[in-house]
Order: structure tokens, then sequence, then C-alpha cells
């Protein structure tokens, strides 16, 4: 690992090249060393744990990293937006997802006009995060649905009985679900006690495929405090849970990259954006949304990395979403492409839209819809199914 560096591109804005690079100069210095460079006299630390400016341009107005951070249809003067490259020893990372982070964007975060844009991994860094274990078209053999647009169906709402609960997991595996998770709010509350809701939907799903020969995946939502996050995976996974759902906004992508690598667990992965929006949103710093939402849960182990689509609820873009699902999918070393799952206002009057945005290689999150033609949510699920099937053929 002699002098072995991975890449971090930053935007940066700023009056001028000079008060560019003062600025990229502090990030240099405050996300490694954290010193007064001036009383450094060790040359190692001088030149090769403090980060290194590769490269410092003027931002171009065709630039992927223009919209950024910033509003649609925001007037953006280009002429105060620069990129710098700043290269980093790998050993600073210690090798571990947390400290990982805290080299790419740590106290820098805390300051303004300062957004990431790109991540470059070392080869080192390749070797220690290793991306999903299963990936793409991993999932696509779990579930034996090899062509069609995959979908993930969600149990909810908080405060239903576990009872209920797995009643819909039943409903949705005959229903033909690829995918069925916990919702990220239902975690283990007094209505909905995490083991008891665990053993009753895992035993559920279990039966139905058994039954009806299909082959649908449960998610347990693993997401808690410390150590809980573990102690619930390997519950979830003795009780007959076939895939786990973990929130790194809440709990720290430390413990996704722990649940993706350890081999006693070697169960799929849902990464769910909950608490990830101040990262992304609009504002005067942050983590491009591509990054925060696709590359980094890939990085780390997600095989499912869901965001929030466009068009409904929330206010991402088209264009917006397209990337993320593209960084959650693209060629990237001989690490696996993961399945993108977007969900939030997927719907069955916009599925034609989404498919072909999205591609057939993706997993549909459907919430809300899903209820809202009606009670018989076998027959709802059935529905979904068909109109991806068809899709699937159409585009074909």
């Amino acid at each position: 690992m002699k002098d072995e560096r991975f890449i971090v591109t930053y935007r940066i804005e700023a009056s001028s090249y000079e008060e560019a690079k003062a600025i990229a100069w502090a990030v240099q210095v405050e996300q490694t060393i954290e010193f007064p460079y001036e009383f450094v006299t060790d040359p190692y630390i001088k030149g090769t744990i403090t980060g290194r400016l590769e490269s410092l341009e003027p931002m171009k107005q065709d630039s992927a990293y223009v919209n950024v951070g910033v509003m649609p249809n925001a007037v953006i003067d280009i002429s105060r937006y620069y990129v710098a490259r700043i290269s980093y020893l790998v050993d600073s990372t210690a090798l571990e997802a947390t400290q990982f982070l805290n080299v790419v964007f740590g106290n820098s975060s805390l300051q303004p006009h300062i957004w990431v844009v790109d991540v470059e991994l070392c080869p080192t860094l390749y070797d220690v995060f290793k991306g999903p274990r299963f990936g793409l078209h991993g999932i696509r053999q779990l579930v034996e649905t090899p062509t069609r647009p995959m979908i993930q169906a969600v149990v909810k709402p908080m405060g239903t009985p576990n009872e209920e609960l797995a009643r819909m997991c039943g409903a949705y595996t005959r229903g033909g679900a690829d995918v069925i998770k916990d919702d990220h709010g239902i975690s283990n509350q007094s209505f909905s006690q995490f083991k008891d809701r665990v053993k009753r939907c895992a035993a559920i799903v279990r039966e139905m495929n058994d039954k009806h020969g299909t082959h649908t995946l449960y998610a347990a939502n693993v997401s808690g405090d410390g150590t809980d996050v573990i102690e619930r995976a390997y519950f979830a996974k003795e009780a007959g849970a076939t895939a786990l759902m973990v929130a790194s906004g809440l709990v720290g992508f430390g413990w996704l990259h722990k649940l993706a690598s350890d081999e006693k667990l070697q169960l799929p992965i849902i990464h769910h954006p909950a608490y990830s929006g101040g990262f992304v949103s609009p504002g005067t710093s942050g983590i491009a949304d591509y990054l925060q939402l696709g590359l980094l849960p890939r990085i780390f182990g997600a095989d499912m990395p869901i965001f929030v689509s466009y068009g409904g609820r929330f206010t991402f873009t088209e264009e917006q979403c397209k990337r993320i699902s593209n960084y959650i999918k693209q060629p990237m070393a001989l690490m696996k492409a993961a399945c993108p799952a977007p969900g939030g206002g997927v719907t069955d009057a916009r599925l034609n839209e989404l498919v072909k945005l999205y591609g057939n290689d993706t997993m549909f999150l459907v919430g809300g819809d899903m209820f809202r033609r009606g009670p018989d949510i076998e027959s709802n699920m059935a529905y979904f199914v068909e109109r991806l099937t068809d899709l699937s053929e159409s585009k074909s």
C-alpha cells in the first residue's frame, strides 16, 4: 500500500481561482492532519499523509457536476464553481468504512460551499469494500426472475399488529412479489416487537413459497442502536428471514459494511435512504445524491439500494434519479452491479414511463398504490407482476 492513494472530487464555490485554491488547501489539511501545517516537521506527514491537490479547474458549463445540490431550474453562475481533485493516502482510512468517510468529508462537511461530487477508489479499497455479495444478477437468480423488472412490497403502516403484517406477507408472496420488506419505520415498538414480527413474517413467506413454488425474499429491518444491528441480523437469519434491510443514514455505513462482509450471515441487503436527505438536498454543502444514495451503499455492500423516484411526493428530478440508478449498476472495476430500487411515487399509472426510464434491471418499490387498488393485496400484487411482465416483453 506504499503511497497508494484514492481521489475525492469536490465542487468548490469561490469568487476567484485563488480563493478556490485556498479552500481546497483547507480541505487537504482538515480531512487529514487537522493541524497547523506550518508547525509540521515530519516530511512523511507533510508530503504523504496530508491530502494532495491533484488538479483544480474552473467548472465547465457542460460539467456533470453543475446541478449537484442546487434547486431545479436555478440560475447558476458557472464562473463561481471550481472542481478540485484531492488524493489521500489509502492507509489514512484505516481500511474502515467509518474512517474512509471521515477522510472523504469529515470536518469539511461543516464548511459552506463544498460538495463531494465523485470518489475514485484505489485497488486496496476495492479489496476491502467489495460491494454487493449478490448484486443485481444474484438477486435475479434468488427470486428466479430472469428478465422482467422486479417488484418489492412493503408491510405497513406502523401500528399494524404483527399478525396482520404476517398476513400481508402471505398475500404478497402468493401474488408473486420478488421481495417483501419491513417498513423502515417498523422497528421494535411495543405494538410490533422485532422478534415476534420477524418469526411470523419469515414463517409465512417460507410456507407460501413451499406451497406455491414462489421464491419471494423477506427482508427484516435490522436498523437499531449499536450492536443491536448485528444481533437482530443474526436473529432474523435464524428465524428464517432471507434478506436484511438497514438504513445507514440512521446507523452508519460501517454497519452496512459489517453486515455485508459477515461470512456467517451471507444474506442479501436492502439499503434504505432514511435520514440521508440532509446530505443530498439543495444547500451550501453536502454529498451528491448519486454518491450518498447510489455509490456508497453499493461500495459498502448493499444489493438493493432504495432511492426516491421523481414525480411522486419527493422533489427529486428525473435527471437525478436516472443518475442515481446508473451509479448503482454501472461498470466499476470488478464490483458487481447492485439492483436499483426506486420508490416513493411508483404507481400503476406511471409504470410505463418508469420502466422506460430505468430499464428492466430495476426493482420497483410499490407502497401506497398497492393498497389503492382495494383490500385484496394478493390480487393487487399479481396485477403489478403481470404489468411488469407485459412491459418487459414490449421493451424486448
